[in-house]
């Protein structure tokens, strides 16, 4: 119940743009997203796709970078959905950013302290009154190890390549899968592992997978 006690932010002006069962998290304003200081956005397209998922990642011409998702200052991030809509699964577009060594992991403190690693929280509330919470890893190496890939209780990381802003960091599509996707939902939570008031990841690009239906405008390629 520690998440009680951070401080939420969001956007409640924020759009959506919407494909199908699809709704991705503009970048029309910086209601959402970090401030300047993460560096130009090098994403040649508006959109990227994986995994039969759309994410958008590029902000409008005047941003100075990519837009990182706000989960600096201790903050935890509430995504702006409708309350009472029922989500099937929440996907980020991320990569490592500030990162602690895994020293305590048999296999990758082989690494040192070149491979480093943070965790990405999601906690869905529900209007009944419960909660699950779910953890990813996001993972910051120098040595672009292929074919990184995680999974556990409906969770899933899989590197898509490399970060085109951080040249040193993997970029990774993280998907969670609401555990009940049925119950309608009252709040979405965002949270990562904090150096200071700063976070460890970069997460530039969110989209949400709902049948329901709530406020935003078609995509525009």
């Amino acid at each position: 119940m520690g998440f009680l006690f951070m401080t939420a932010s969001w956007g409640a002006t924020q759009q959506w743009e919407n494909w199908g069962n699809l709704y991705f998290l503009t970048k029309n304003t910086r209601e959402n997203f970090a401030a300047l200081g993460a560096g130009a956005n090098k994403f040649s397209n508006k959109y990227l796709a994986y995994d039969g998922v759309d994410f958008l990642v590029k902000g409008a011409d005047d941003w100075q970078d990519y837009g990182r998702l706000n989960l600096g200052n201790n903050n935890m991030f509430l995504v702006p959905v409708r309350c009472g809509m029922k989500v099937e699964a929440i996907h980020f577009l991320a990569s490592g950013n500030y990162g602690n060594s895994y020293e305590h992991d048999s296999l990758l403190r082989l690494y040192g302290e070149n491979y480093y690693y943070s965790v990405l929280t999601v906690t869905f509330a529900y209007q009944d009154g419960t909660y699950k919470i779910l953890s990813a890893p996001v993972f910051w190496d120098w040595f672009h190890l292929p074919s990184i890939a995680w999974a556990k209780d409906g969770v899933t990381s899989k590197a898509v390549g490399v970060n085109p802003v951080r040249r040193d960091c993997t970029m990774y599509h993280i998907s969670f899968a609401n555990p009940r996707p049925t119950q309608p939902v009252k709040n979405i939570l965002v949270s990562d592992s904090w150096l200071s008031d700063r976070p460890f990841s970069d997460v530039f690009a969110l989209t949400v997978k709902s049948s329901d239906t709530m406020p935003a405008i078609p995509k525009k390629d």
